[in-house]
């Protein structure tokens, strides 16, 4: 089989870039050829990933990657007033070319714009199929848009199907879409071939050194964007409960984000830069040595996050796949796979609100770095009963075949 995605892809960071990469990998894998119809190379540096495009693990096996162009010049973004850089549009025809050079049997588009909304162009003009997904964001704040409803209304009723989260039902009810066009699946699960126990410590990158670590420094860890909400992720809290820790630590955080140089300041304001490192983005296929580095990974997301209806993140799961222990919210603990690990056994469970109550979890920790790796160990193996990458594969293949079958049978 032949697919086209259009979707976020590295360099540009987060959850559906990772997603589309680790999805994108594993079909490759399974021997169907997979082109990736991206801007990603043009994404800005503050939610860029830093590595070398040549590095072969960009494009794993079957997998093509067509950016649009970066470069600065009146070719690839002709003048017109008012200036856009066209992504949409750019996007749409790189995706038909695509899709008629490589014979492409199937479009899977993921974020609605301008992804999606690029697909139903290509699909409109190449006349095959379009899978339609989205994230917490863009349904969270893109879709309300009185200025952008309509359009993203039609692209999902005229799409060939819509993958979601069982927890957006209610959603699609409301909005109407046909039921036989919705295929609920969980989020993506972990790919256990890539994240386990046995992938190597960050000493093993010899392309990186971290002046400040220590192999006998408990790592307090974070990944991921710091933005205008970004004590919605619970992070001030963090640096009032680590600021009040004598013992011996170090927070990392792999973030970047418009409000970076905020946060910086917040961590000088606490007196905690001697114990905090900040590292740029890195590409999937490196976090899993990240989080091995880590003692202990912070996922304190909060309830009055703007994306926490629709939003569940991986890096938790990407982390007690590692058998990396777990701090997370109680508002993330509500949510599959993680509701069903046992707190303080398989992970570890605090109110983002109450800077006393994560201060003593996490000194139990830094004095007890075995506890941390006892419930590291107790929640991968948990984690495993939830986690089934190989079935997710399946699943997304007998989706593309039911579509390409009723296309047949027409």
């Amino acid at each position: 089989m032949k697919i086209c995605f259009i979707s976020k892809y590295p360099p540009i960071e987060g959850g559906i870039s990772s997603s589309t990469y680790w999805l994108a990998k594993g079909l490759g894998e399974r021997g169907h050829e997979v082109h990736i119809v991206t801007n990603a190379l043009e994404v800005e540096d503050e939610y860029r990933e830093k590595f070398d495009i040549d590095d072969p693990n960009f494009a794993p096996k079957n997998v093509f990657v067509h950016s649009t162009d970066p470069s600065p010049t009146m070719e690839a973004n002709p003048n017109h007033i008012p200036f856009s850089k066209m992504y949409c549009e750019k996007l749409a025809s790189l995706a038909i070319r695509t899709i008629e050079e490589h014979d492409i049997d199937i479009i899977d588009s993921w974020y609605l714009i301008p992804y999606c909304v690029s697909g139903f162009l290509a699909k409109s003009f190449t006349k095959i199929p379009q899978i339609v997904r989205h994230g917490g964001s863009d349904i969270g704040r893109l879709y309300p848009s009185p200025y952008l409803k309509d359009l993203l209304y039609k692209v999902m009723i005229n799409s060939d199907v819509t993958i979601t989260s069982p927890a957006m039902m209610k959603f699609f009810q409301n909005i109407e879409i046909t039921p036989s066009k919705i295929e609920f699946m969980q989020k993506m699960p972990v790919d256990t071939q890539s994240f386990n126990p046995e992938v190597p410590t960050l000493d093993s990158w010899h392309n990186l050194t971290i002046q400040k670590y220590s192999i006998n420094t408990p790592i307090i860890g974070f990944i991921g964007k710091i933005t205008h909400h970004f004590d919605t992720k619970g992070l001030c809290t963090l640096l009032d409960a680590c600021c009040s820790i004598k013992e011996d630590f170090q927070l990392l955080f792999v973030a970047n984000g418009k409000k970076l140089n905020q946060f910086k300041q917040i961590v000088k304001n606490a007196n905690l830069n001697d114990k905090t490192i900040f590292l740029d983005f890195i590409p999937p296929w490196q976090i899993p040595s990240i989080l091995k580095a880590c003692t202990c990974v912070v996922a304190l997301e909060k309830e009055n996050s703007p994306i926490y209806e629709y939003h569940i993140p991986s890096i938790p799961s990407e982390a007690l796949a590692i058998g990396k222990c777990v701090l997370m919210s109680d508002s993330l603990h509500k949510k599959e796979p993680y509701c069903y690990l046992k707190n303080g056994k398989e992970v570890l469970v605090v109110d983002p609100n109450k800077t006393e109550e994560i201060r003593k979890t996490l000194m139990k920790l830094i004095e007890n770095p075995d506890m941390a790796a006892n419930i590291g160990s107790n929640g991968c193996r948990a984690l495993m009963n939830y986690e089934n990458f190989d079935g997710y594969l399946d699943k997304t293949i007998k989706i593309y075949e039911s579509i390409l079958n009723k296309e047949q049978a027409r």
